[in-house]
């Protein structure tokens, strides 16, 4: 999902020529040009699966934004949605082991809170869904415009790992 590797290939791509490479879209180009684009482990092969990781996380958002108080639940039809169609059974079967050590809602709250105790009262959760309902559409933003570019370059893959 969202790991270091990813972050890791694409920064190392950016630091050959940090000029160069001002936007996400420019490395991807620059791959294409260079036709590495579509060479295992490169910069535009970890954008696909941070982007993938970044549909993941926001559909979980979403998930506990509109009320979903079953943390498994949330992060269940997120992976559904999202990543499960990439997975083979062994990824699967990971993701359900590690399913089960998703936090409970309340622990998951406390998670967030700066202070202890917030996490109960009722202006940390209109706050966080304040914050939610702006942070969402903008990350739905973003990830729209990597679609376009992965669909108008045909860089989508459906391999399954």
């Amino acid at each position: 999902m969202l790991d270091g590797f990813h972050f890791q290939k694409i920064n190392q791509k950016y630091i050959t020529d940090t000029t160069k490479f001002t936007t996400l879209q420019k490395i991807v180009l620059h791959e294409l040009e260079t036709e590495v684009a579509t060479v295992r482990n490169s910069a535009t092969e970890a954008l696909l699966w941070l982007k993938r990781g970044l549909k993941f996380l926001r559909g979980f958002l979403e998930e506990v934004n509109n009320g979903e108080k079953d943390i498994q639940k949330a992060l269940n039809t997120s992976y559904g949605r999202t990543l499960r169609q990439y997975h083979g059974w062994v990824v699967r079967g990971v993701f359900a082991l590690a399913l089960r050590a998703a936090p409970f809602y309340e622990a998951f709250m406390a998670a967030l809170a700066i202070n202890e105790g917030d996490e109960v009262k009722e202006a940390f959760h209109e706050k966080m869904q304040s914050d939610l309902n702006q942070y969402l559409p903008a990350m739905g933003k973003q990830i729209e415009i990597l679609d376009a570019l992965y669909e108008e370059y045909n860089l989508e893959s459906d391999e399954v790992v």
